[in-house]
């Protein structure tokens, strides 16, 4: 790959991406502008090696400093490291980085390095695209008149009958997911498609299915894997308040904030249309991925006035929707998570303007 510069650890990509809206606030030079570069390589996430594809496209926006208008786009070699370099006099250098390979999900992410400083090479773990079963990917789902068909006798499908959800490739999915395989769990997901005509129940698990592989891509730091998968959950004619959720989640994760919030209020109004058992869960939560969704204007603030404000609106939110969760039932696994997440949040914010705002793992 060509010559640039960048870097930022993965941990705390999520808290730098949340920031809410509204100007940045303005920066002073810390001293003479000095070279910044940051490198990294692109591989692939199941093996390590080298991705299959030999050309790859780098496309990146300087971030911060915010008075530099930089940009790019290259079509580069995928086995050679890649620099963005940049003469930067504030603290460090930002630049969110997409990389596009055609056998491999878009990787979206956020990279930084101090002012003066070179940093990696870092390692970005594309994950590989595999073809769906004839079908496509599902799209968005209208039920069949009548709802669900009717089952026809066991064996072969009876002979103009819809063919159904590949299940067995559903159940190894799930098992790989609650065991925590992480990338196994993807493959199978990506494996699956809907058939026209499917029935409610098939189109349901789909759904759920989608969002599961949307989370396994979150953890392992893949938010342009997770978006696609949020996006086609949320996208169906099925209401569903964790799809639209977890895509605010995602969508606030690599600095698409406005966005974010629309999809959380496109929840809020969403709202009577939910199951029953979900509908409660869904507005607590929304109230947890909307904290989320400002937790970088903490990190914007450069003075302690700033950051005390930042930091006790955050406090507030997470306290508030951690109060609405307590009256919540039934309780959900997400919500429950989201619960214990607040709290250690609420910590380590309180933790962090005691030092006078030094980083800490949002």
């Amino acid at each position: 790959m060509p010559r640039r510069a960048l870097s930022l650890p993965v941990a705390v990509i999520l808290s730098a991406a949340c920031s809410g809206g509204g100007e940045p606030p303005t920066r002073t030079a810390l001293g003479p502008a000095e070279d910044s570069r940051i490198v990294f390589q692109a591989v692939d996430a199941g093996t390590g090696a080298a991705l299959t594809n030999d050309q790859i496209t780098v496309r990146y926006l300087v971030r911060s400093p915010i008075t530099l208008d930089a940009a790019g786009m290259e079509r580069v070699s995928s086995i050679e490291p890649y620099r963005v370099s940049q003469s930067v006099a504030e603290d460090s250098l930002v630049v969110e980085v997409r990389l596009e390979a055609a056998s491999y999900h878009r990787l979206d992410t956020v990279l930084a390095v101090g002012r003066g400083g070179e940093a990696g090479p870092f390692t970005l773990r594309m994950t590989r695209r595999l073809e769906r079963a004839a079908g496509g990917g599902g799209g968005a789902y209208a039920p069949t008149p009548g709802g669900a068909q009717p089952a026809a006798a066991v064996g072969a499908p009876a002979e103009g009958a819809a063919p159904g959800l590949d299940r067995g490739m559903l159940n190894v999915a799930n098992r790989a997911f609650q065991a925590g395989n992480w990338l196994q769990a993807i493959q199978s997901y990506d494996r699956l498609s809907l058939p026209a005509g499917a029935s409610d129940a098939d189109a349901r698990a789909y759904q759920q299915a989608r969002i599961n592989q949307g989370v396994s891509h979150l953890n392992l730091g893949e938010y342009a894997g997770a978006l696609d998968a949020f996006e086609e959950a949320a996208g169906m004619s099925i209401p569903s308040g964790a799809a639209n959720l977890r895509l605010a989640q995602a969508q606030c994760a690599v600095g698409r904030v406005d966005e974010g919030r629309r999809t959380i209020a496109a929840v809020e109004r969403m709202a009577p249309r939910l199951d029953p058992q979900e509908g409660p869960s869904a507005l607590a939560l929304a109230q947890y991925v909307s904290a989320l969704c400002g937790a970088g204007d903490l990190d914007k603030a450069t003075t302690a006035v700033q950051r005390v404000a930042a930091g006790g609106r955050i406090i507030r939110e997470l306290q508030a929707f951690m109060e609405r969760a307590g009256t919540v039932s039934p309780r959900t696994e997400f919500l429950d998570a989201a619960v214990a997440d607040a709290q250690r949040r609420i910590t380590a914010i309180q933790e962090r303007m005691r030092r006078g705002g030094g980083d800490a793992d949002l």
